[in-house]
């Protein structure tokens, strides 16, 4: 597989329960050259997770030290454990010539942006309605409907404005920003069609790139 002339970070930010996962999945099963990665954190590994595939899992002590070195990009703290998007993996998948991917706030795009100017394409993930939203996540487990009931409560304020260029998200992933700050925008409505669409799109950005 040819690598790409000038490869860049793909960024999928978008609120709880859009199918980021499962977007980003099937875009590395799609395209050879697009590769998630992982981000880091303190908290122990869990049953069924894996080093360097759902985390990279490290002391207090060496997540800052990476902070203090600049590794951390973006970092937040949530029920006594730190979590870090890093700079080494992106690096490392961008100098083999392929496109790192990444389910991110847009806090942590916008600090990729400032250290790889010009190399982040931003991708915002919109659900299709406030009811499909709502069904799924509740329904994914019944035993989390009250955790879904509660994410969605954070995102409702939203799901009235979700085509309007011109409104302020509030909900935690998207806090802060507009939909004129990404660089594409898909309403994640039937996963294989908006898979495609973006798989069609980042060819196109590569294109314009000269990748």
């Amino acid at each position: 597989m040819t690598e790409l002339c000038n490869p860049f970070l793909i960024t999928v930010t978008g609120p709880s329960g859009t199918g980021k996962d499962s977007v980003i999945n099937a875009l590395c099963k799609h395209d050879g050259h697009i590769c998630r990665y992982a981000s880091c954190t303190t908290r122990t590994m869990r049953d069924g997770e894996q080093e360097g595939i759902d985390y990279y899992y490290v002391s207090h002590e060496e997540f800052a030290s990476r902070v203090a070195s600049g590794d951390i990009v973006e970092h937040s703290h949530h029920y006594g454990n730190m979590y870090g998007n890093i700079l080494a993996p992106v690096k490392a998948i961008l100098e083999v010539g392929n496109n790192p991917i990444k389910d991110i706030t847009v806090s942590g795009a916008k600090a990729y942006d400032k250290i790889l100017p010009g190399q982040v394409f931003k991708i915002a993930l919109l659900p299709p309605s406030r009811e499909r939203l709502f069904a799924r996540l509740t329904k994914r487990n019944p035993n989390l409907s009250d955790e879904g009931k509660a994410r969605f409560k954070l995102i409702a304020d939203d799901l009235e404005h979700l085509h309007d260029p011109s409104y302020t998200f509030t909900n935690p992933d998207m806090k802060g920003s507009k939909l004129t700050e990404y660089d594409a925008v898909f309403v994640n409505d039937d996963l294989e069609v908006t898979v495609y669409a973006i798989a069609k799109r980042i060819e196109e950005e590569r294109a314009k790139r000269g990748a």
